[in-house]
C-alpha cells in the first residue's frame, strides 16, 4: 500500500452520525487533494472519492472491553499505514499527529443535573461510577494527559477551557476549528426545490409549524425540557419531528401524558438531514452541554430559525430576534414554552432566509483548507 498523505481514525463512518459525518466530511476534501485513508472498523455507506480504507477488526461484542481493543487495533493498523499525518477524531481513536476535540465527556458528566436510567431519575455525577463512563473518562484521561499530538484542535473555546481545567493541556498547544457544514448539501435552494416534497414525506399540513429535533443524545440535548414546553402551548399547528438513532420510548409515558401523542413523531435517522431541513420552520435544541453543535450551523444555512442555549458553542452563529432565539438556563421551560409561543407570531420563513446567509464562516472547504494549512505546515 501506497503511504497516504493523510490517515483520518475514528470507529465508523457513514452520514448519520455527529463526528461520523465530520469523518466524511474531512475525508472528502483532502481525498480530493491528496492520497488519503480511512482507518476504522466499519463504513457503511462507502467511503468518498479518491479515499482508501485501512481497515481494523471490530474490538468484539461486549461494549467496554470493546472500546480499547478496538483502539489499540486501530493504533496497529496506524503503525501499518504510517501516514504523513493522522487525524484522530476522538478518545475511541488513538492519538494522532493532530487531535480534533468534539466534546470533552468528563465536562458533561460535571455539568448535568439528573439524567433518566432506566426508569429512574439519577444524579449525573453517579454515572461516573457506572462501567461504560468509567472506560470512557480513562481512555480520555489517557488520550489527554499522554498526548503526543502537534496540534490539538477544539471547536470552541469552552473546550479549550474544560481540557486546560480538567486534564492540564496547555493553551499554547490548542487551537479552535468550527465543526464545517457542507454547503452543497445544506442551503436555501434546496429549500426552494425540496420543501413541499420532504412536508409531504412527513405527513406536514401546508399550515403546520413543523420544530425539529435533530440529535443521538436526547437527554443532553434537552428533549424532556422540549416536550414539556410543547405540552404547555395549545397550538394544534405545531408538531415535533424527532431525528436521531435514539429511541424515544424513555419519553412515551410524558408524550402520553401531556397529551402530545399526535404531534411527536420519530423519524429515526436520515443520510441526508439537509433534505429534511427543507422541511422545517423552526429547529429546538434545548442543549444541557454542547462544545459545538453542528446541527445549528447547518439548520440556519438551510434557511431554518434556531432556538438553542447560550451553552452551545455554535450558539455564536445565531442573532437573537432575527435568525433564532437563544435561552440562558436549558432548564427553563417557562422560558422555552415563551420562546416557542413567540415563534408562533413571526415570520419564521424570513427569519429563515436571514439566517442562510450568516453562516459562510462556517463552509466546510473554508474550515478544511485552516486544517490542512496546520497539517501541512
Amino acid at each position: 500500500m501506497t503511504q497516504p498523505d493523510v490517515a483520518i481514525m475514528f470507529p465508523a463512518l457513514h452520514r448519520t452520525g455527529g463526528v461520523e459525518r465530520i469523518c466524511w466530511d474531512t475525508l472528502e476534501y483532502f481525498g480530493r487533494q491528496r492520497p488519503t485513508t480511512f482507518i476504522g472498523s466499519a463504513a457503511p455507506d462507502g467511503l468518498p472519492d479518491g479515499v482508501t480504507f485501512s481497515p481494523t477488526p471490530p474490538g468484539g461484542r461486549a461494549a467496554r472491553p470493546a472500546l480499547m481493543l478496538q483502539k489499540r487495533r486501530m493504533q496497529q493498523t496506524l503503525e501499518a499505514v504510517r501516514p504523513k499525518v493522522a487525524i484522530s477524531m476522538g478518545v475511541v481513536a488513538p492519538d494522532g499527529d493532530i487531535n480534533w476535540v468534539h466534546s470533552v465527556h468528563r465536562a458533561w458528566l460535571e455539568s448535568a443535573r439528573t439524567v433518566p436510567v432506566a426508569g429512574y431519575s439519577v444524579p449525573a455525577r453517579v454515572r461516573m461510577l457506572m462501567p461504560r463512563h468509567r472506560v470512557l473518562l480513562a481512555m480520555e484521561a489517557d488520550y489527554f494527559r499522554h498526548s503526543n499530538a502537534r496540534r490539538i484542535l477544539c471547536t470552541s473555546t469552552r473546550e479549550m477551557d474544560d481540557l486546560e481545567r480538567l486534564y492540564g493541556v496547555e493553551r499554547s498547544r490548542m487551537t479552535v476549528i468550527p465543526n464545517p457544514y457542507d454547503p452543497a448539501l445544506f442551503n436555501l435552494g434546496r429549500r426552494v426545490a425540496e420543501r413541499d416534497a420532504a412536508r409531504s414525506a412527513l405527513g406536514i399540513p401546508d399550515d403546520g409549524i413543523a420544530l425539529f429535533f435533530v440529535a443521538n443524545e436526547l437527554h443532553r440535548k434537552g428533549m424532556a425540557e422540549t416536550l414539556e414546553a410543547l405540552g404547555r402551548l395549545g397550538h394544534p399547528r405545531l408538531s415535533l419531528h424527532v431525528f436521531g438513532r435514539s429511541d424515544l420510548a424513555p419519553y412515551r409515558s410524558t408524550i402520553e401524558r401531556l397529551g402530545l401523542t399526535q404531534r411527536v413523531h420519530h423519524h429515526g435517522t436520515s443520510s441526508d438531514i439537509g433534505h429534511e431541513f427543507t422541511a422545517a420552520d423552526l429547529l429546538v435544541l434545548p442543549t444541557q452541554y454542547e462544545p459545538f453543535g453542528l446541527v445549528i450551523i447547518e439548520a440556519l444555512a438551510s434557511g431554518v430559525p434556531v432556538l438553542t442555549t447560550r451553552l452551545a458553542g455554535a450558539a455564536s452563529a445565531v442573532r437573537p430576534g432575527e435568525t433564532g432565539w437563544l435561552l440562558a438556563d436549558p432548564y427553563d421551560v417557562d422560558a422555552l414554552a415563551g420562546a416557542l409561543e413567540e415563534a408562533t407570531t413571526v415570520d419564521l420563513a424570513a427569519w429563515g432566509a436571514r439566517a442562510a446567509g450568516t453562516v459562510e464562516a462556517f463552509q466546510r472547504d473554508r474550515v478544511m483548507a485552516e486544517i490542512a494549512a496546520i497539517a501541512f505546515s
